[in-house]
């Protein structure tokens, strides 16, 4: 009679923990600035368009707290992040959807909850010319006439 009561309650107590491991409150610095973050290369990562290497011993905090991999983080991640004095990447964080929807004090009104391709500007490459083809007259300089 008491293994099965003394197994319920093993049962119970297990599935206690289990659920109040899965609600991971963790507390992000209120000083640290909010950015997307994409991986580039090796240690090397794009901060807002700003490429800037990772610090000895950073760290990148995955949405369950958990260290992830620099070629493993996902493009364009919402993340909170610190520098070091040197301005290489010492910690990140990535956002879940609670954390992203909380207003930043930090960033920019217009940029909060946007995707990065709507806050970064836009680049338009020039097109490619022709091989041999003369290059196009500078924007700034009138062109003459050989009359």
């Amino acid at each position: 009679m008491r293994i099965p009561v003394l197994l319920g309650l093993g049962a119970a107590l297990l599935a206690a923990g289990t659920v109040a491991a899965q609600t991971i409150i963790r507390a992000l610095p209120d000083d640290a600035p909010r950015a997307y973050l994409s991986h580039l290369r090796e240690t090397l990562f794009s901060i807002d368009g700003r490429e800037t290497k990772l610090a000895p011993g950073g760290q990148i905090r995955g949405r369950d707290n958990l260290l992830v991999l620099p070629a493993a983080v996902p493009k364009d991640s919402l993340v909170k992040y610190q520098l070091d004095k040197s301005g290489e990447l010492y910690r990140a964080w990535i956002l879940t959807k609670e954390e992203a929807a909380r207003p930043d004090r930090f960033s920019p009104a217009s940029a909060q909850g946007r995707p990065v391709e709507q806050v970064l500007p836009q680049y338009d490459p020039p097109a490619p010319r022709r091989f041999g083809a003369p290059p196009p007259p500078p924007a700034d300089t009138p062109t003459r006439s050989t009359n």
